[in-house]
């Protein structure tokens, strides 16, 4: 039983194939169609998990909370020593002051941090970079360096010349990108800070969850007002930065949902314009059943190659190492777009939601015009179909 029901599949595979190369620029062209489709719809959904995921990754290795002084003229410096003052309240289980700020480069703004070791150990990957001494740093690749010693002058408060750089790993320029990394000294000099001021206190919560409650004891702790962000509320503004910069991207869903509209119209005109051949197939005795599975075998031998194209095409563009396009295009970073590895652990379930959105109506619109033929009777097909 099951050998007879494999020929009987695999000859209405082989004559499908046959009637497909009968018309090779319409097979062709509706395969092309059905690719681009996947291909646009399939980019769109993985960039929106992949910048997702790897903005989450990206926040779990920062702090849990941030803690910044603030006065009527804006952000002030605060004292280091007030980690003691966050360190008092149960649930915060480390404290340590942070130095950092945005300062001139020749090529532009750049942000500046202070270096600190433990911070350089965690980063992966870390293995080529080394504490920067005074005078020298760590910077992104879109950090521009002269040949001609010295290799960057940054301009903030005072003006810090740089004699030597390293560059950070490629692999992490999405964060550090127009980063450089000083020598903690150089950085309060550029920054015009004292040797006892930080620019914010970031703090680790035994319980992260937790770290929303924490928000007013930590306020009440502290003699002048603060500003207290939670890593959730860093997570929320990245994702409405991407979601306003990526905002025209989502345009192309609807020539998308368009074009899917007109494709599984196609369809049917064609099969319906096809009904002198099912009428020719039924007077010698194909039965319905035959008639249906030679049309789903046309479908699928067309649908499923050009799908697995577009996924495949959709899956290099996003997670190719070192692509900068999405930060061209969709996310407005023109020149200064930095080369991107996203991660690519949960491409399954969208490549599940694409086929199933593209090849469900694709077979639903063949299936059908198909139990519409073969419901007539032979003679009225080779009529109305001549």
């Amino acid at each position: 039983m099951n050998r007879h029901l494999h020929g009987r599949w695999y000859a209405h595979g082989l004559w499908a194939a046959r009637e497909l190369c009968q018309h090779p620029g319409t097979s062709l062209l509706v395969a092309f169609a059905i690719g681009l489709l996947t291909t646009l719809m399939a980019t769109g959904l993985l960039l929106s998990q992949a910048m997702t995921a790897t903005t989450a990754r990206l926040l779990e290795q920062g702090p849990d909370l941030v803690v910044r002084r603030v006065t009527p003229q804006g952000w002030a410096p605060i004292d280091a020593r007030e980690t003691a003052t966050a360190l008092v309240i149960p649930g915060i289980v480390a404290a340590r002051p942070r130095i950092w700020g945005t300062v001139h480069a020749p090529q532009g703004p750049v942000t500046v941090v202070a270096a600190d070791q433990g911070r350089i150990d965690r980063m992966r990957p870390a293995a080529s970079i080394r504490f920067p001494h005074p005078g020298e740093a760590v910077v992104g690749h879109g950090v521009d360096l002269s040949e001609d010693p010295p290799l960057l002058v940054l301009q903030g408060v005072n003006r810090v010349p740089i004699e030597k750089a390293q560059r950070f790993p490629l692999a992490s320029d999405l964060a550090t990108h127009d980063l450089v990394m000083l020598h903690p000294d150089d950085a309060r000099h550029l920054l015009g800070l004292s040797p006892g001021d930080a620019s914010d206190l970031a703090l680790s919560v035994f319980h992260p969850d937790e770290a929303e409650a924490l928000r007013p004891e930590l306020a009440r702790a502290f003699a002048w007002p603060v500003h207290i962000a939670t890593q959730q509320d860093t997570y929320k503004y990245y994702a409405a930065a991407f979601g306003r910069r990526g905002g025209l991207g989502l345009l192309l869903y609807a020539p998308a949902a368009m074009a899917l509209i007109l494709l599984v119209a196609a369809v049917v005109r064609q099969q319906i314009g096809d009904r002198a051949q099912v009428g020719l197939l039924k007077a010698l005795g194909w039965t319905s059943r035959d008639i249906v599975a030679l049309q789903l075998a046309k479908a699928l031998l067309v649908g499923l190659p050009a799908i697995t194209t577009g996924l495949m095409m959709a899956y290099g563009l996003v997670y190719t190492p070192s692509q900068r396009w999405v930060g061209t295009l969709l996310l407005g970073w023109e020149n200064t777009a930095p080369r991107l590895h996203l991660e690519a652990g949960h491409a399954a379930p969208v490549f599940l939601a694409v086929v199933g959105i593209l090849l469900m109506p694709y077979l639903a619109a063949v299936l059908w015009s198909s139990l519409v033929q073969t419901a007539a009777e032979p003679y009225d097909l080779l009529n109305k179909g001549t």
